[in-house]
């Protein structure tokens, strides 16, 4: 965490201490979401369906029973299916034959997005941050981070869905902060420092510790939850550094993928930690890459992006 400015005087120091340690102790994350009025529900598919992605003989026939359960979901499945990627010579009328023609990791991926979607939606959050760029390098990051656990021998479906809600906890803090959030944003690239390090002296909280409460009430795995909360701090992950060194990894990824500036670092320096972690050497990178954009562009129209 970023120290504050130096007080005044001792007594003001006192204060904002007291003040910062009140915070802390009443759970800012928890007040945070809380005070969010339009939190998208838990993703209950989304969790059925990593459970049943992590089975080895996993059952078409309870996957495409649980989708059906979601309407607009069904519709945007049969939709993608006989998009140009994968129509075949007739139309899909059928979910079955949708999920068998477009396979598992697709269709998953459509599950996930649909998620991040809602999030997308929550009240104000477009007054703090560009929604639309936010949503453009979550999917990259997504698509990276499969990339990079599929090279590391992970799944590529937990990696997919950390890496597209890796940045959600940005969503809350610009629905509740708004402006003060744009503002944020805004001093970070001036300053050229570290976006977490303006948001924990802004808001006493960074967007990956906010993102990783998320998860956990929604009760995803703890690999997805650490893998959000922790990927500006691979030290702190654990058990689950793997997952987290593919997402870190795959959001940096991201900004070369959309040639943002939103890193404000070069695609080697940052990701030495990441690849040490995953046992991946540097000039593995410009590959890891590349196939990176390639499945970019296949997920683009599925992903309406």
């Amino acid at each position: 965490m970023t120290p504050t400015p130096p007080a005044n005087n001792y007594q003001d120091a006192v204060a904002r201490k007291i003040h910062q340690e009140r915070l802390r102790v009443l759970n800012p994350a928890k007040r945070y979401l809380d005070d969010v009025a339009s939190l998208p529900p838990a993703p209950m598919l989304l969790t059925q369906l990593l459970t049943l992605f992590r089975q080895p003989d996993a059952d078409i026939d309870h996957i495409v029973r649980l989708i059906t359960h979601e309407p607009s979901l069904t519709a945007q499945i049969l939709r993608a299916s006989n998009s140009a990627a994968y129509s075949g010579e007739q139309a899909s009328t059928d979910i079955f034959e949708a999920v068998t023609r477009m396979g598992f990791f697709q269709v998953y991926c459509l599950v996930v997005a649909l998620c991040g979607a809602r999030a997308k939606s929550i009240e104000g959050a477009e007054k703090g941050v560009n929604v639309d760029e936010l949503w453009r390098h979550s999917v990259a990051a997504a698509v990276a981070a499969s990339v990079v656990a599929d090279a590391s021998n992970q799944s590529k479906e937990v990696a997919f869905t950390a890496g597209l809600l890796h940045d959600i906890g940005k969503l809350v803090l610009a629905s509740i902060g708004r402006e003060r959030y744009a503002a944020a944003i805004q001093r970070a690239k001036n300053e050229k420092a570290s976006l977490t390090s303006v948001e924990q002296f802004v808001f006493i909280i960074d967007h990956s510790e906010l993102g990783g409460e998320l998860m956990h009430r929604w009760t995803l795995p703890p690999d997805v939850v650490a893998a959000v909360k922790y990927h500006h701090d691979l030290a702190s992950a654990a058990t689950y550094e793997q997952l987290t060194a593919a997402v870190q990894l795959g959001d940096n990824l991201a900004h070369q993928l959309l040639k943002d500036d939103q890193g404000g670092t070069d695609i080697f320096a940052p990701a030495s930690d990441a690849l040490k972690v995953l046992r991946l050497k540097d000039e593995e990178l410009p590959r890891l890459l590349a196939k990176a954009q390639a499945e970019l562009e296949n997920v683009k129209e599925i992903l309406e992006l």
